[in-house]
């Protein structure tokens, strides 16, 4: 990871990874991201765009919205 930059006011977040084998970098940006801390406890990510078309493409038709599953997303919460 190049870079992160997490927005609390907006639930957003950028960043910047290098993948293996690449010569340059992925751009992900995350319009919004909801932190879940009832019976699911995780992270919701939705509105994903990407630096590269076909990734995004990819992301709106797979899985336009991802849940992670995170057992410490009260402690997320408190932090962000």
């Amino acid at each position: 990871m190049l870079k992160l930059d997490i927005n609390p006011e907006d639930k957003t977040i950028d960043l910047v990874v290098l993948l293996r084998g690449e010569v340059s970098p992925l751009q992900i940006h995350i319009g919004h991201y909801e932190i879940m801390t009832g019976t699911e406890s995780g992270i919701k990510f939705s509105q994903i765009h990407t630096s590269r078309e076909w990734m995004t493409e990819l992301i709106q038709t797979l899985a336009p919205e991802h849940t992670a599953n995170f057992n410490y997303a009260k402690l997320l919460k408190i932090i962000m």
